[in-house]
Order: structure tokens, then C-alpha cells, then sequence
């Protein structure tokens, strides 16, 4: 009986991709930061700066909600990379080399890490416009924003209003 034979790429997609589900499945149920299934950055907590990743689980929470706009805001890097990241995935997963047209050369792989080293280094810089590029924290997005996760879903309301909370 002959087995299928899956290449070393086509079993790094399928851990990743496994990896990004159950990770996707965590923020519904648990709050980044707040648990430790979510741990807040280390790099962040033993340096005070932003690393390329700060604010992607929380990204990802916000996506899961569906909060698209308030993703963006915190880490829009991998937010715009994600759904390149998924296809490449997928593809690699699937055995189809070139299907996107995109061959993965030195040249790109050095422009990708330029990219991330720039991006690094704008979010941590203190001025305007880059400080709009390092992540916020879920209690106090745009001002005085609140979120609270209840059963799977995100309520938002502002502290301001006195209102009491609204489907968000």
C-alpha cells in the first residue's frame, strides 16, 4: 500500500496553519494579555519596544469579533500580510508551486526583511505620523473606547456616553 509522501514544505504549511486555527479558536475564549493561554510580549515586557508582532494577537481578536478597522490599528503590517501569509499557505499546502506568480527569490526575501525592520522601527518612533503604527491597548482604543468579551462576543460602548454597552 502506497502512502502519500508529503514534502517538508507541504508539512510546515500544515503546523502553521493548525497553528493559526487553534490560535484564531484561542481569542474567542480568551482575552490577550489577560490569560496565560495569551501572554502579553516578552520583547515588549523586557525591552519597552514594540517588536514586528506586538499587537497581533490582539489583531487577531478584534478580526474574530469583527472589528476589521480596530485590527488595522493594532499591528496593520501583519494585518496586510495575513491573508498573503494564508494563500501562500494553502498553496504550499496543496503541492501547487507558482500557482500566484510569485517566485520566492533573495531579492524578496530581503525586501520582506527590510520591510519588517523599517515597520520595527517606525512603530517605535515618538512622533506623529508614526505613533499611529504602534498597537494599542484593548482598554483604551481611540480614547475611551472599552471592550469586554462576553460568551464569544465583543461588546463596545464609550465610558464617556454613560450608556450602557451595545452590540458591537
Amino acid at each position: 500500500m502506497s502512502g502519500t509522501r508529503f514534502t517538508d514544505r507541504q508539512r510546515l504549511a500544515a503546523v502553521t496553519l493548525a497553528g493559526l486555527g487553534v490560535l484564531m479558536i484561542a481569542v474567542c475564549f480568551f482575552k490577550p494579555g489577560a490569560s496565560a493561554w495569551l501572554p502579553p510580549c516578552p520583547f515588549y515586557a523586557l525591552t519597552g519596544l514594540y517588536c514586528p508582532g506586538c499587537g497581533s494577537t490582539r489583531m487577531l481578536y478584534l478580526l474574530v469579533h469583527g472589528h476589521p478597522l480596530l485590527a488595522f490599528r493594532e499591528n496593520a503590517f501583519v494585518m496586510l500580510l495575513l491573508p498573503v501569509l494564508v494563500v501562500k499557505l494553502v498553496v504550499d499546502l496543496a503541492g501547487m508551486r507558482d500557482v500566484i506568480g510569485v517566485r520566492y527569490t533573495r531579492p524578496l526575501g530581503i525586501g520582506i526583511a527590510a520591510a519588517i525592520v523599517l515597520f520595527t522601527v517606525a512603530r517605535n518612533l515618538p512622533w506623529e505620523p508614526f505613533r499611529v503604527l504602534a498597537p494599542r491597548d484593548l482598554v483604551s482604543v481611540r480614547g475611551r473606547l472599552n471592550l469586554r468579551v462576553e460568551s464569544c462576543e465583543l461588546r463596545v460602548w464609550s465610558s464617556d456616553s454613560g450608556a450602557a454597552p451595545v452590540e458591537g
